[in-house]
């Protein structure tokens, strides 16, 4: 398959994978997360200020404990609190508590008239909502009927909230479904009263500061006092009463909303209703992005970036897509609209990762292909020089410490003329397997074949901290190996093989030389001369193995060589050698 198509296939499965994500429950928990974190970014710079907001009155500990009876007899208190509300000409009341389903006239005479008393003052005064619950059945749970006569059925909402699957409160719903039917919810009955839209959406957790609120008890106690400066906070103006009590009807909210527990994002229900009228009373439900849409844009995001060549070029383009992603999600949210960001930034991150999975898994086999093509020809750490860019053909020569090594085999033009061609050509081969591999193994680059000689050095193209030290143990690993072949040879009645090694250390100019059709990664100079003159020398002197003083030096003391003194050299000033290994 061509790479076109390859690369074509793989971003196909990345447009799948965007998909298969979208249709998972991760990818709206993710988006819930994100919503979450944008709604705290939000508040945390500065909540939407609300002009008309809502009055919480509260059910809290000290209220219970200024009323000798127990809640379901508080019929006296709630009916005096209706009426200081109504009194206070309040704009609506609800109540975020379930009022009794049955009479208590038989317990304490006239306690059923002092309620009825309280709704009947706020019948022609201000919309009253009530609340409505369900049994452990399902069922609704029914409210004394004198009281459904004064308020009106269409005065009662169901307080139930539905939570997202992760169990966070999140979303404003006017219609509530139970296992019995649908039901008008508590903040649709008011939002109903009130006269304003009342769509189904994400409730604006943007909006307004924390969540005060009034003690129920405190209100009574205005009311008795007649203290009507203190009950005109209430005029014009939503009243909702309902539990603040702290380990009672509590759920989780995206961002922490009661103003005496800072940092809890687990509220008393009846903070739900609130916010979720302050989100009804304001702009309306904040809009979610359809999943379609937020799909279609990732799939374009994946073409594009597809579609950019350089890896590090789509890398930066997908960091930036993300963050213009992010500040795109926080500030539409804080317009109204909720983008649901995952699939786009799982899109963009999958299509960046495939984007370097290709370029990598295409440059692994590319390489691997030229090593298998030309890693014969040349020597591995020149092929990888070549491969990694470290080599360049159009380069200059550079004058590096080198120690080159020159080996050849005696009296080989003698034993070539007595074998067939490719007999002459097999037993070379088998000679040059063993050679090349002990100076590859010790880092060495072989230049050259001469007939049956060979050219080798240490330090190019990769430095080494002892190129001498190398170049010798590659020449004793030479000799080593000659002698395991030679034991080879003898079994199969083949003259064993002799060799003779010249090593010199000193600065030779390594480059490309050759013509512009033909290069070839070489050493050249005084250095490489003298170090085949050397090789030359170890015929007569009576030692395999003859190096220069230089290169001597470079070894460790105890390397058992044997000082020649100086030797005169063809072409050259005499040289102080060192032998090593008899002949």
């Amino acid at each position: 398959m061509s790479s076109i198509g390859s690369k074509g296939s793989l971003f196909a499965i990345v447009a799948l994978l965007t998909v298969l994500f979208q249709l998972s429950p991760l990818s709206t928990a993710l988006d819930n997360r994100l919503l979450d974190s944008a709604f705290s970014l939000l508040r945390s710079i500065e909540p939407i200020p609300l002009e008309d907001d809502v009055v919480l009155v509260g059910i809290e500990e000290n209220t219970g404990k200024g009323f000798d009876e127990p809640f379901s007899l508080w019929h006296p208190h709630i009916g005096r609190f209706i009426k200081a509300v109504s009194e206070s000409q309040a704009r609506l009341l609800a109540l975020d508590i379930v009022l009794p389903d049955r009479s208590y006239d038989s317990l304490l005479p006239g306690y059923d008239r002092q309620l009825l008393a309280g709704l009947l003052a706020a019948r022609n005064k201000l919309p009253l909502v009530l609340a409505q619950t369900v049994d452990g059945s399902g069922d609704i749970r029914p409210i004394f009927p004198p009281i459904i006569s004064l308020a009106g059925r269409d005065a009662l909402g169901l307080v139930l909230v539905h939570p997202d699957p992760d169990g966070v409160v999140r979303r404003y719903t006017p219609e509530l479904v139970t296992d019995r039917g649908s039901y008008t919810s508590l903040v649709n009955r008011m939002a109903e009263r009130l006269n304003v839209p009342r769509e189904p959406g994400l409730i604006d957790y943007t909006l307004g500061q924390p969540i005060s609120y009034i003690p129920m008890q405190q209100v009574l106690d205005w009311y008795a006092q007649g203290d009507q400066g203190n009950l005109a906070r209430f005029r014009d103006k939503v009243v909702l009463l309902g539990s603040v009590l702290p380990f009672a009807d509590r759920h989780r909210l995206p961002v922490p909303l009661a103003a005496w527990e800072p940092g809890n994002r687990r509220a008393p229900g009846v903070l739900v209703h609130v916010q979720a009228l302050r989100t009804l009373m304001h702009e309306g439900v904040i809009k979610t992005i359809q999943p379609l849409t937020t799909l279609a844009l990732a799939l374009v995001a994946i073409l594009l970036l597809s579609r950019v060549s350089p890896p590090l070029v789509t890398a930066l383009l997908a960091l930036s897509a993300l963050v213009i992603l992010g500040l795109a999600t926080v500030g539409l949210l804080g317009t109204g609209i909720h983008l649901p960001a995952t699939t786009l930034a799982i899109g963009i991150v999958l299509t960046t990762v495939a984007r370097f999975a290709f370029t990598g898994v295409h440059a692994f086999l590319e390489r691997r292909r030229l090593t298998q093509s030309f890693g014969r020809y040349v020597s591995p750490n020149v092929l990888e020089g070549i491969l990694d860019g470290q080599i360049h053909p159009a380069g200059e020569g550079r004058q590096l410490p080198l120690c080159v090594l020159f080996s050849d085999i005696r009296s080989f033009t003698r034993r070539s003329e007595s074998l067939p061609p490719e007999e002459v050509v097999a037993l070379l081969n088998r000679y040059f397997d063993q050679m090349v591999a002990a100076v590859h193994d010790k880092g060495g680059t072989v230049d050259k074949f001469i007939g049956d000689g060979l050219m080798a050095f240490f330090g190019a193209p990769n430095p080494q901290d002892n190129p001498a030290q190398a170049a010798f143990a590659a020449a004793r690993d030479m000799l080593q190996r000659l002698e395991t072949l030679n034991k080879e040879l003898e079994q199969s009645g083949t003259t064993p093989i002799r060799i003779g090694i010249g090593l010199h250390l000193g600065d030779a100019v390594v480059g490309h030389v050759g013509a512009s059709s033909r290069l070839e990664y070489t050493a050249i100079g005084d250095t490489v001369n003298l170090a085949s003159r050397l090789e030359g020398l170890s015929k007569t002197l009576g030692y395999t193995v003859i190096m220069s003083g230089e290169f001597a030096d470079a070894l460790p003391g105890d390397s058992d060589l044997v000082e020649l003194g100086e030797q005169h050299i063809k072409g050259h000033t005499p040289v102080q050698i060192y032998g090593w290994g008899d002949t």
